[in-house]
Order: C-alpha cells, then sequence, then structure tokens
C-alpha cells in the first residue's frame, strides 16, 4: 500500500500581514488568505488539522466537503510573552534574534522548545502512517511544520528557516509499505 501525506500550512492571517507574531494566538484569514485556501484541489481520504482557528478556517476553505479532525498536538509552537507582539519591537530583543538566527542555540524562557514541537509533530506523523487511510491532508503551521520537516531529513535545527512554507502551501511525502 502507498501512502501520501500532504502537510499544508495555513493561509495568510491579518496577523502575518501586519507582521505580528501567533504562536497560540489567532486572527481571522485575509481575503487573499481564503482565495489561496480555496484554489487547493486534492480530495484527500482523511483531513486533520491544528486546533487553532486560522488553521481550522484554512481546512475548511481547503476541503469544504471532508469533516474536518482537529488535534492540538498540530498547534504552532507557543510563543509565551511574544505572542501579539509586533516582529519589529522584538528585533532589539537578542532573545528573539537568537530564536530567529541561530535556532540551534535558542533556549525557550516562556515559549516552548524546538525540540518539544518536533517531538510532537513527530508524534503526530508516526501515527498518520500506521493509519489505513492512504492520502491524508493535514493543516498546520509554519514553526510547526518546519520542525517536522527537519526532522524527517534528518537536518539540524540550525536550518530550521529554510524549510518554512508560504501560506497554503505543502510540501507532500510518498511512502511505499511493502
Amino acid at each position: 500500500m502507498s501512502k501520501t501525506i500532504r502537510y499544508y500550512r495555513h493561509s495568510e492571517t491579518e496577523w502575518n500581514k501586519q507582521g505580528r507574531l501567533q504562536g497560540w494566538h489567532d486572527s481571522p484569514l485575509t481575503q487573499h488568505g481564503v482565495l489561496l485556501a480555496k484554489q487547493i484541489m486534492w480530495k484527500p481520504d482523511v483531513v486533520y488539522c491544528s486546533d487553532l482557528q486560522r488553521a481550522v478556517a484554512t481546512a475548511n476553505y481547503m476541503f469544504p466537503n471532508d469533516t474536518i479532525h482537529q488535534r492540538a498536538e498540530l498547534r504552532e509552537i507557543y510563543l509565551g510573552n511574544w505572542q501579539g507582539k509586533w516582529i519589529e519591537q522584538l528585533q532589539h530583543d537578542s532573545h528573539y534574534q537568537c530564536y530567529q538566527e541561530t535556532p540551534q542555540h535558542f533556549r525557550a524562557q516562556s515559549q516552548e522548545s524546538f525540540a518539544t514541537v518536533t517531538k510532537r509533530m513527530l508524534h503526530v506523523h508516526e501515527q498518520l502512517l500506521a493509519s489505513t487511510y492512504e492520502n491524508i491532508a493535514v493543516v498546520s503551521h509554519g514553526v510547526a511544520l518546519a520542525c517536522l520537516f527537519c526532522a524527517l531529513r534528518n537536518d539540524s535545527i540550525e536550518n530550521l528557516w529554510e524549510y518554512m512554507l508560504t501560506s497554503a502551501a505543502y510540501e507532500a511525502y510518498d511512502w511505499i509499505n511493502q
């Protein structure tokens, strides 16, 4: 049996557009974000998404005729006291600079660590591989997916930002079980 898992990043939100960090906070999709999500023309067997509303809204626009199964493990990285802040305001924060420029040296303070995000995303991934579904859609978040993609490629978290998807973009993984 072959299996395809398509991991989608949620569509563009108002805060994405404004340059604000979301983490576990939410903001609505922009009109452009809605249009991007509606362009997806794939029919999966099952759809999973983060329980954050921007991911739920994206999944509903992408797959309007499917049941959406929400999972908290697919949430974005928890950004603690940075959530809701303007990225521009954080540019002089040395802790935020480390997060952005040298993620391999980042030590979470009020935030969730990259290792914790990676562990929960890999756990979901392993469950999906063990499921009986052949075509699986997953709608999650930028950093959460980048952590997963780094781990799936056995890459260093140092290269985390190379794995960031744009809004409503996806990366597909195909497996053939013998």
